[in-house]
């Protein structure tokens, strides 16, 4: 019985952050509340408080969901020696921007920017592995401190000033991030061609809109 009943609630977590993550894609985070959650999950208000303590609770459960798709793949390929180093850093920074950056920005605004301690340890692994990378594309460089610069330009309060208050595109930022990222790496900036690909994030199911200023993205 007791094994049953953790795999129900195992299943019933897995179905609001479902639905949560579809209603947010639909009408935005900031006009999705925990009556419309619960009653669309099929499920009691009190349920969603049970499990997530508050509303900031379960949009940050929805952003760690977020990070775990993607960290596991995005780490491996990061630490792939066969690889060269320029180009796994390249790809994670790419990556960590469209997969991460781009789709978790309204959710870090409804969190008030606030990851806490799960963020902070995700934020030590991420750059432990690319200081790693970094020194192997440039052994004379302080790979240690432009690992930190680089997790740290494509935060999402940066994105959101450029976007929302001088104007640029999302693909401009991504660009310029990328750009400095090469320049880092080779001292000169890669043509546009040599740089990975926008991922597709239309089916993230986090619709982008304007706000407040947010947190850094990892922490």
């Amino acid at each position: 019985m007791g094994g049953r009943e953790r795999a129900d609630a195992a299943r019933n977590r897995r179905t609001i952050l479902l639905t949560a993550r579809r209603l947010i894609s639909e009408s935005g985070v900031d006009y999705v509340s925990m009556d419309h959650i619960a009653e669309a999950a099929g499920v009691g208000k009190a349920t969603l408080f049970r499990r997530f303590g508050d509303r900031k609770g379960l949009i940050a459960a929805l952003f760690q969901q977020l990070t775990e798709e993607w960290e596991p793949g995005a780490l491996e390929r990061l630490a792939d020696a066969e690889v060269p180093a320029r180009e796994r850093v390249l790809r994670f920074v790419s990556e960590l921007f469209d997969m991460v950056v781009v789709p978790g920005r309204p959710l870090l605004r409804a969190m008030d920017g606030c990851v806490g301690a799960a963020g902070m340890e995700r934020y030590a692994t991420w750059q432990a592995q690319l200081t790693d990378a970094i020194r192997a594309a440039r052994p004379d460089i302080d790979a240690r401190f432009m690992a930190h610069v680089l997790l740290n330009i494509p935060r999402a309060d940066m994105v959101d000033m450029l976007v929302d208050t001088a104007g640029m595109s999302l693909a401009q930022v991504r660009a310029g991030i990328l750009a400095l990222a090469d320049a880092v790496l080779t001292g000169e900036v890669s043509p546009d061609d040599a740089r990975p690909p926008m991922a597709a994030v239309a089916g993230s199911g986090m619709p982008d809109r304007p706000g407040v200023r947010t947190d850094a993205v990892t922490r």
